[in-house]
């Protein structure tokens, strides 16, 4: 699978994390996990090509030729079976955008996937153009000029907490007690978990677990060594512990997912997000 990076004009740098561009030909095969979404996902399956399969927290779903999808945040296991030709544009956001963009709280999007090609006269708009623009540069250009309409307003001045709780998070790799974050950012720990159910779709408490499973992957990736010695840099006091998250975030073991692991595809942006 073909994969280019697209680049973000600076207007939207503070509410786009990554896009990508992902080209497959009609005789390859492309199979792959993806670790929990810190970032809530666009995807514009572009071109009139074959349609690529999901499957998803135990569902199966198939994105239609010429269809524009959003996504949640997610922590349900996911993999990506794509057997046919296929182009695809795929915008991240930044964690909280997702809120902004689909004018509601992040929780009702959070590990849902929705249809999005039909839902005003302005995304039909954006899909016919993208139908028949002739390059990826003039799809992308649409998509952006959609995208900065889209994001017009501005971040309530509550958002502020949540950016920073994020930050620290990151940093921390997600290795931070929770009790403490309310402190580091000026809130009251109930009206935190509040505004990340808002404007990320989970708890402090889980989205630091998603960033911590996160971290763990993108180290040992990037020097391999003992599993139980990267586990307890990233907080995992025994494998056991490590172990089941990959159970519950990626429907496997470590040695498996591992063994079976591509870096082309495998996690777009998230683990990138993370690196030290």
């Amino acid at each position: 699978m073909h994969h280019q990076l697209l680049p973000i004009t600076p207007v939207l740098d503070r509410y786009i994390a990554n896009a990508s561009y992902f080209r497959q030909g009609a005789d390859d095969y492309c199979e792959f996990k993806m670790v929990p979404r810190l970032f809530s996902v666009l995807f514009f399956v572009i071109e009139k090509k074959q349609s690529l399969e999901m499957s998803y927290g135990g569902g199966n779903y198939t994105f239609s030729p010429n269809s524009l999808y959003a996504f949640g945040v997610g922590n349900l296991p996911a993999a990506f079976q794509v057997t046919s030709e296929i182009e695809v544009i795929l915008v991240q956001m930044h964690p909280g955008i997702s809120c902004l963009f689909h004018n509601d709280d992040a929780y009702i999007s959070t590990n849902q996937r929705f249809d999005i090609s039909d839902t005003d006269q302005s995304i039909k708009d954006l899909n016919e153009k993208l139908a028949y623009a002739n390059s990826i540069i003039l799809k992308w250009q649409f998509i952006q000029e959609y995208l900065i309409k889209k994001f017009r307003s501005n971040f309530p001045e509550k958002y502020g907490a949540v950016a920073k709780a994020v930050d620290i998070l990151r940093k921390k790799s997600g290795h931070f007690p929770v009790k403490s974050l309310s402190e580091q950012v000026f809130t009251s720990h109930r009206n935190l978990n509040y505004l990340f159910m808002e404007y990320i779709g989970f708890s402090p408490k889980k989205y630091a677990d998603i960033i911590r499973f996160n971290s763990f992957v993108n180290l040992y990736m990037q020097k391999p060594e003992f599993l139980s010695d990267i586990a307890l840099q990233c907080g995992y006091h025994d494998l056991s512990h490590l172990n089941k998250d990959f159970m519950r975030y990626m429907g496997t073991s470590p040695s498996d997912y591992f063994e079976n692991f591509s870096s082309d595809v495998n996690n777009w942006c998230e683990l990138d997000y993370l690196k030290p």
